[in-house]
């Protein structure tokens, strides 16, 4: 059984979601790769990506390493 049964979604429309994030993440981590294997350093200066549809700019400094903690994390792992 798949961590998320599409069949569930005929009862809950929002338990699926990560399907519709999906293709969005790939373009966020297609960008961060391209760039920093040109040489771009991420940790210093962290990616923006513009949406192709919509123009609205998201920063991509949260997948950076020296990301700064969350309050309360147990952990520096993206879950926390």
């Amino acid at each position: 059984m798949p961590a998320c049964d599409p069949r569930e979604r005929l009862d809950d429309p929002d338990k699926c979601n990560q399907f519709k994030n999906a293709p969005l993440a790939g373009r966020f981590l297609a960008n961060l790769v391209d760039r920093v294997e040109a040489g771009h350093d991420h940790d210093r200066d962290p990616l923006r990506y513009t949406g192709e549809h919509t123009g609205v700019v998201v920063g991509l400094g949260a997948l950076s390493r020296r990301r700064p903690l969350a309050e309360g994390a147990a952990s520096r792992t993206v879950m926390g």
